[in-house]
């Protein structure tokens, strides 16, 4: 269980070498499963092996969930 302050901290700390990986789209930070715990996101355009890999070993042992929901655009 990872309260919210951790994992703002765990996005501003990984996110710029996250975006940089290639096959990522998007960080983000979502509730768990009770009200006090909170998981980032890592969203996907292909969720490959190779993308899947490189992302954990950017994160190590944090949590962390990755979604396949392809690119985003701004409007």
């Amino acid at each position: 269980m990872a309260s919210k302050e951790t994992i703002q901290q765990l996005k501003r700390r990984h996110r710029g070498r996250l975006l940089r990986l290639s096959g990522v789209s998007g960080i983000g930070i979502e509730r768990g499963r009770d009200e006090n715990d909170y998981i980032l996101v890592v969203h996907v355009t292909d969720d490959d092996e190779a993308t899947r890999a490189a992302i954990l070993e950017e994160v190590d042992d944090e949590p962390v969930r990755i979604v396949k929901s392809g690119g985003f655009r701004k409007f």
